[in-house]
């Protein structure tokens, strides 16, 4: 009992001195925040889509804005009948472009947009047997050589969206779905005139008229598609 009446009365004068007798507390401890993902500046990329296959260089400026350079390329031998000719074609696909990519949510989706020089072309040779007519003319495949072209405009502008990592250094899937205007399809056809009893000029203004056919037939095709996926570095 004296015990307790010892401690209330020195409890006592501390109090009536004003001193402080508020408990100590234990400072707050601070938990450390994560840091942001690394983002990687650079990034090559090997794909395969309808303009070939391709080789990309990326290089970010930050986790939205990106700059790419890309080729592309791809050789087919097709056999095509066009306007009632039979043509050995050979389609031969280049491009080298030069896009900039817009990361609007800093996540793997793009919006693209840039130009391309666009060396796609389709050089035909008519077979060398049947015959074919032309303007109301038959011909024997046998006795004239055809030799043709389709190609495009050079500089071709490209819109499209896609997917790439904008994270760290690793292996990402990357792909690309846009259209590229390459405009209306040139159209060339010549011919000579190697055997039987057919006149070179009549022969001339013959394809010159089939000429116009098939480029009226496929003028309207002014966009081609441009659809990749490939795998992507990060370095």
């Amino acid at each position: 009992m004296k015990k307790i009446t010892l401690a209330l009365a020195i409890s006592s004068v501390a109090l009536f001195a004003g001193k402080d007798v508020t408990p100590v507390t234990t400072p707050a401890v601070e938990v450390p925040t994560p840091a942001p993902a690394k983002i990687s500046n650079n990034g090559v990329d090997l794909k395969i889509g309808t303009l070939g296959v391709g080789l990309d260089y990326e290089h970010y400026f930050n986790n939205k804005f990106a700059l790419r350079a890309n080729l592309n390329g791809f050789k087919l031998n097709k056999t095509k009948t066009i306007k009632g000719v039979p043509f050995k074609g050979k389609l031969k696909l280049f491009t080298a472009g030069i896009l900039a990519d817009y990361h609007p949510w800093a996540t793997s989706f793009r919006v693209s947009g840039g130009l391309y020089y666009n060396a796609n072309k389709f050089d035909v040779t008519a077979k060398k047997s049947g015959t074919v007519t032309l303007n109301g003319t038959t011909y024997n495949l046998g006795d004239i050589v055809i030799n043709g072209k389709i190609d495009f405009n050079k500089v071709a502008p490209y819109l499209g969206i896609g997917w790439s990592s904008t994270e760290s250094n690793g292996w990402h899937l990357t792909a690309d779905i846009g259209v590229m205007y390459h405009g209306k399809p040139k159209v060339k056809l010549n011919g000579k005139v190697t055997g039987g009893f057919y006149s070179q000029s009549q022969l001339d203004q013959d394809l010159k008229v089939k000429e116009n056919e098939i480029r009226n037939k496929i003028k309207k095709y002014k966009l081609y598609p441009v659809i990749s996926i490939g795998i992507e570095k990060k370095f």
